[in-house]
């Protein structure tokens, strides 16, 4: 992703192995394929979502649960994408911002497998 550091490039890459693991997963894959141009095009324009984007990033694929600092850079980045998207993108990420409050007390890793 653009402007994004080679630690949260690495940690894109790990998140992506771990989303393939699971159908909820491979949806939000396909989800942020079909949208990928325009949450480029959103971090190219804003640097402190890209901030937000690498922090979320490194704390998923570092296997944190998803509470406290780990959800709240998880909302932090669908709001601020939110803010930005197309009305498409907010369908798709108000979905994933549910499947998303499941996963408190879990790692993504955990609420994958279920």
């Amino acid at each position: 992703m653009y402007g994004l550091g080679v630690e949260e490039q690495s940690a894109t890459t790990r998140l992506h192995e771990q989303l393939r693991t699971s159908r909820m997963g491979q949806r939000w894959e396909r989800i942020f394929r079909a949208h990928a141009h325009e949450i480029e095009a959103v971090l190219l324009v804003h640097a402190d979502i890209r901030a937000d984007v690498a922090l979320a990033l490194s704390l998923l694929s570092a296997g944190t649960t998803v509470d406290g600092d780990t959800g709240r850079a998880i909302e932090r980045v669908l709001d601020d994408l939110s803010r930005h998207a197309s009305v498409t993108l907010q369908r798709d990420m108000i979905g994933m911002h549910d499947e998303l409050l499941l996963a408190r007390g879990r790692t993504l890793e955990q609420l994958l497998v279920d």
